[in-house]
């Protein structure tokens, strides 16, 4: 049974934070963000550990004609080891591996709100600077490749 009490991070990395200021923006102007999420998991079932690999593409766009004003990609990696890994999955006769949703969603929930803040220090004095990562449904709003 999945117990998030077992769950923990033991690495990040951030492999990509690009942000790319399109067109100046006067500060009368009323924009709203766009937010794309996607995240990849790999297990290791030896150590028990997972990789998370978090893109997130955020778009800054003109209210008044829908101009991109503002993008940034985001890559980051987590592990995490998984203390009862050996509970949360099973290989089926194919030698796929399945893994506990909740495992999986509560992954990609912790990579998502730990990257939010993140970002909060990143986006300072930049195109993004007040942006927060909106709160999310993990089990909605991420894609994961768990998923397909």
């Amino acid at each position: 049974m999945f117990n998030p009490e077992l769950l923990n991070i033991i690495s990040y990395k951030l492999h990509k934070l690009n942000i790319d200021n399109i067109s100046d923006v006067k500060d009368s102007e009323e924009f709203y963000y766009s937010v794309d999420n996607k995240i990849d998991l790999g297990f290791n079932e030896e150590h028990y550990l997972i990789q998370a690999i978090l893109d997130i593409d955020i778009q800054k766009i003109s209210e008044k004609d829908e101009r991109v004003l503002a993008k940034s990609l985001i890559s980051i990696e987590y592990v995490f080891h998984v203390e009862n890994f050996q509970e949360l999955h099973k290989f089926d006769e194919n030698g796929v591996i399945g893994v506990d949703k909740n495992l999986t969603i509560n992954i990609s929930a912790v990579a998502y709100s730990t990257t939010r803040g993140l970002l909060l220090d990143r986006f300072r004095d930049t195109a993004f600077d007040n942006f927060i990562l909106p709160i999310i449904d993990a089990s909605k709003d991420i894609i994961t490749n768990s998923q397909s």
